[in-house]
């Protein structure tokens, strides 16, 4: 998902010039406006696993963002097992989404996004 939410990166934010021509003070600026139109998201309910056997397998290791969605209020009213899994890997991708983000900003060392705008 990292290589994905980079080509999210060069889609939103990279002007004619193959520069980054943003402003931002940290990482979750970088991912309020990379999730602005949806974009964050969209990858991430498109990483969420659809067949029954996956899911069974990742709620082995992973049942604690089950318990976190839940806790959340993702889960309201869910009672199909498999959709409780599935909002548990939405928690688990969306951490993964917001590290992803802040370790490209930390790779670009910020100065990618922090660069003066000219008109």
């Amino acid at each position: 998902m990292k290589a994905d939410i980079k080509e999210l990166m060069n889609e939103k934010l990279m002007d004619g010039d193959g520069e980054y021509g943003y402003t931002f003070g940290d990482a979750w600026e970088l991912y309020e406006h990379l999730d602005y139109s949806g974009g964050v998201h969209e990858l991430i309910d498109s990483s969420i696993d659809i067949y029954y056997d996956d899911l069974r397998k990742w709620a082995v290791d992973g049942w604690m963002y089950v318990e976190s969605a839940i806790d959340e209020g993702l889960c309201e009213g869910v009672t199909d097992y498999h959709k409780l899994i599935q909002a548990g890997q939405y928690m688990s991708l969306r951490e993964d989404a917001n590290q992803y983000i802040e370790d490209l900003f930390d790779e670009l060392d910020g100065i990618a996004f922090n660069v003066e705008v000219t008109a």
